[in-house]
């Protein structure tokens, strides 16, 4: 069962007894460990170099979050947005926290206390880990929200994700550098059920970039864990409850907004607490370069009826009557500036607090109120105070706009009223300052390099105002070309002075530029110090002495060229330059595009000399120059450059592309046993086998013999070793087969050995290759042999004396010879033997037939013989 408790505001205004106790029951859950988070943000701030510091802004719920939950440090991921690619981890340590102050201190209620924590550390920035064009973001998360929340599902096992893009610190190989928007307020504030509820919610950006803010659903944690570990995007958003949506966080009629501006406005409907989120995207020049997400709550209860907001009347300097709102208002000089207002307040007992407020220029004018604090007593009194304008205008030649507001000091935020005055004033009569000398408004100058440039001006003021004078120039330095400017008379309503300029280009970089735009600019120290400036603007042409041109020749011959060249070829040039300016040093470089002349074994030192220089280039190509990224096409500079009296670039430039193409290659031959042998060979398992390999390459390159499937090797018990030579070589296979290289049953098996012959020659290498299938084949036997029947021991010839059987035929694999069994006619065996060498001398036995078993594996073969004494 869900237990209730009792909400107490009281609001105290100051001068005054009285006090409204408002009671409100909010419906509280029990608390779960860890539940403390508010909301939230991410700051990067450039420091210098590659150097930025990293916050967070983390706001903690005082009152209901677990102390404990407070964390000594937090660990964040960054990753690139290309991919989602995780980059590096920034560990940023607890630094400081503070309250989070109310608008208005006599609203303070102890049931909402937000603490503002503060984690912070300085990072270095790889650039080459940070310079893709797309960005990056980083990510924390952390569990678990206010357990309290009413518009989200499961707000304790609910958590937030903290998030922030940002762009590369290099940008097309230049620095980037960006500091995120910071300074966002936290809400301070509760908001009252059916009143209209306003904050300013805008950053600041320290670079000046444009700040676009809008509603976003606010991120979970990926997982109901204390700190899970940071993941990439897409993030989870929090699930909202029935009636609640993206477009729709809290309700309200209307529902929370926040215009483009960062203006937060709501009038809420229901009771509770109430997180959201808002989105914060950073643009420069029009191109979006980072967005900051930052989560937070709003406390909605049922605040006691507001009262009354104060009126505000106001009486014009000509009028006799005070009104609610004025017409555009036109002061003349002389005229009387001073606004009379009035503020009433229907309630009394109020404490009447006024702002002056810029709208369409930006100035602090509170200045320009009598007073900015009062109070009523009484339901009847009256507030009065005026409003005198500077006799200068704070806008030139158009109306100003200033609000006027009086606010009182209802809880939580103040009832207002605004009286808006558009003014025009007249400024103080001013004639504007002139430059007399010269009449032209633009002038078109030409000198001759070398020259002294002295060129005086006059600018006067017929209202004898001070002057001064401004002089820009266009997209260059004026100190830089050694430009001069001498006052020569500076008093009041008159300033003389001279432009003074020696353009010695021995001095002064004229090659670089020769044309110059100059814009003068005087003004006058007015009363209201408004525009009225005058300029004038003087082009002036910088003629350079003439100058010939290098002519740069290879072979004699100008202009680009090609050569075709086969690797291990020699390329031979004459380089020559002449240049027709005697006196001008010549100098001629050789350069690689995109390569290093070195490298590629190219020597070809810088030469100088005048009239004429000469140079050699020898280049002696070879094969591996075909397997560097230029793919055999090399292209080079020849760079001739005269150094006249104003260093002008009159270079002449000559591109030799060298192509380098692989030499003819003819495929090296494998022989093996000295001929092309069969692809299929048949061996008797028992037997050696002996393959003699060699390798032939007419070409004489350097070849290599190897098996590709070497790994056979050890299975079998073969021998064979990889050779390597010029021309020739030769490697052998040496394999001594064996019954267990027959497959089950012992049945024929299959070897393949595929051998490769390759040559290494300019990126163009041939092989030979080969197969060699291996047929190991059981050794047949022929069981249709000889078997003698007869033997006559003890006949004193010595022939035939014992019984033996010479041709019995060799094992096999599968059929191996058992025994030999020999028995009399009533089945005794009278003689056995394992020995396929037996001998049976038969002694002691009767002559007469006998019976005799030869066995193999699975094969017996009988028969008699006859013993003959």
């Amino acid at each position: 069962m869900a237990d209730y408790i009792s909400y107490n505001l009281e609001c105290s205004k100051v001068g005054m007894k009285k006090v409204v106790s408002l009671w409100v029951l909010i419906l509280c859950s029990q608390w779960a460990a860890a539940t403390h988070i508010v909301g939230g943000e991410f700051e990067i701030t450039h420091v210098q170099g590659d150097t930025y510091l990293f916050r967070q802004i983390q706001y903690f719920d005082v009152v209901n979050g677990e102390p404990l939950a407070k964390d000594n440090e937090i660990r964040a991921s960054i990753f690139r947005k290309r991919g989602n690619v995780f980059v590096r981890t920034v560990t940023m340590r607890y630094r400081t926290e503070s309250l989070v102050k109310y608008t208005n201190p006599i609203c303070t209620d102890d049931r909402l206390i937000t603490n503002r924590i503060v984690y912070s550390t300085e990072v270095t920035l790889d650039s080459l880990s940070f310079s893709d064009p797309e960005g990056y973001y980083m990510v924390w998360e952390r569990c678990c929200r206010n357990n309290i929340i009413t518009n989200i599902v499961l707000p304790d096992q609910t958590g937030q994700t903290f998030f922030i893009e940002f762009p590369a610190i290099r940008k097309n190989g230049e620095e980037f550098r960006n500091s995120s928007p910071q300074l966002f307020p936290p809400l301070s504030d509760y908001a009252c059920v059916g009143r209209f509820y306003y904050v300013d919610f805008r950053g600041y950006d320290p670079d000046g970039d444009s700040l676009v803010y809008s509603l976003n659903p606010p991120l979970n944690s990926s997982q109901y864990d204390p700190l899970p570990v940071p993941t990439p995007a897409p993030h989870n958003k929090v699930t909202w409850k029935p009636g609640i949506s993206d477009n729709y966080q809290i309700p309200g009629n209307p529902t929370l907004t926040i215009n483009s501006n960062g203006f937060l406005t709501v009038i809420p409907s229901d009771e509770g607490l109430f997180v959201f989120s808002v989105k914060c995207e950073e643009y420069r020049n029009g191109v979006k370069i980072g967005t900051v997400l930052r989560d937070f709550q709003l406390f909605v209860i049922d605040c006691p009826d507001p009262g009354n907001k104060p009126e505000l009347q106001v009486k014009a300097p000509d009028r006799d009557i005070f009104a609610s709102q004025l017409d555009t208002i036109h002061l003349k000089v002389g005229d009387d500036r001073c606004f009379d207002f009035r503020v009433k307040d229907k309630d009394g007992g109020e404490t009447i607090r006024l702002r002056a407020e810029a709208v369409n220029f930006e100035e602090n004018i509170q200045s320009i109120l009598s007073a900015s604090i009062g109070y009523l007593p009484n339901t009847d009194d009256t507030l009065g105070i005026r409003v005198c304008l500077p006799e200068c205008p704070y806008l030139q030649d158009k109306p100003f706009i200033i609000d006027i507001i009086a606010e009182d000091n209802t809880c939580p935020l103040p009832l207002m009223d605004t009286l808006r005055l558009i003014v025009v004033v007249e400024p103080p009569p001013n004639k504007p300052p002139v430059f007399t000398l010269p009449q032209q408004e633009e002038l078109f100058l030409s000198f001759f390099e070398g020259d002294t440039i002295s060129l005086e001006f006059l600018a006067t003021d017929p209202d004898d105002d001070n002057l001064w004078l401004t002089i820009e120039g266009l997209d260059f330095d004026l100190g830089a070309f050694g430009i001069v400017i001498d006052t020569i008379e500076d008093s009041a309503g008159k300033m003389n002075f001279r432009l003074w300029w020696n353009t010695d280009c021995k001095i002064y970089p004229f090659a670089m530029k020769n044309d110059f735009q100059l814009k003068f600019f005087v003004e006058d120290a007015d009363l209201c110090m408004l525009d009225n400036r005058d300029s004038v603007i003087v082009n002036i042409h910088v003629e350079l002495p003439g100058n010939n041109s290098p002519v740069l020749t290879a072979n004699g011959e100008p202009g680009d060229r090609e050569i075709v060249m086969v690797a291990g070829g020699k390329i031979s040039l004459d380089i020559n330059t002449t240049d027709a300016d005697s006196n001008d040093l010549l100098s001629l470089i050789g350069t690689g595009i995109g390569f290093n002349l070195e490298e590629a074994g190219i020597y070809f030192e810088g030469i100088s000399g005048k009239q004429e220089v000469k140079a050699q280039f020898n280049w002696k190509t070879y094969c591996e120059l075909l397997n560097q990224p230029q793919a055999g096409i090399y292209d080079l500079m020849f760079i001739a450059e005269d150094a006249d009296k104003c260093k002008v670039s009159n270079a002449d430039t000559l591109l030799l592309r060298v192509t380098i193409i692989p030499p003819n290659n003819t495929a090296p031959q494998l022989l093996i046993n000295n001929e092309l042998l069969a692809d299929t060979l048949l061996v008797t398992a028992g037997d050696l086998l002996d393959l003699d390999l060699t390798g032939l390459d007419s070409d004489g390159d350097s070849i290599t013999l190897k098996m590709i499937n070497s790994s056979l090797l050890e299975e079998i018990g073969a021998l064979f070793s990889d050779k390597s030579g010029f021309g020739s070589l030769s490697s052998q296979l040496n394999w001594q087969t064996d019954c267990a290289d027959l497959t089950d049953g012992f049945q024929e098996a299959f070897y393949t050995f595929t051998f490769v012959l390759q040559d290494f020659t300019c990126a163009v290498p041939k092989n030979d290759m080969k197969d060699i299938t291996i047929v190991v084949r059981d050794r047949a036997i022929d069981f249709d042999f000889f078997i003698p029947n007869v033997f006559t021991p003890n006949q004193q010839d010595m022939i035939n004396e014992t019984y033996l059987v010479p041709n019995l035929p060799v094992d096999n694999c599968e059929k191996q010879f058992q025994y030999i069994a020999i028995f009399n006619r009533w089945g005794k065996e009278v003689f056995r033997s394992e020995d396929k060498n037996f001998e049976w001398t038969g002694e002691g036995y009767a002559a007469g037939v006998y019976y005799y078993i030869v066995s193999y594996t699975g094969v017996d073969i009988k028969g008699t013989v006859s013993l003959l004494r």
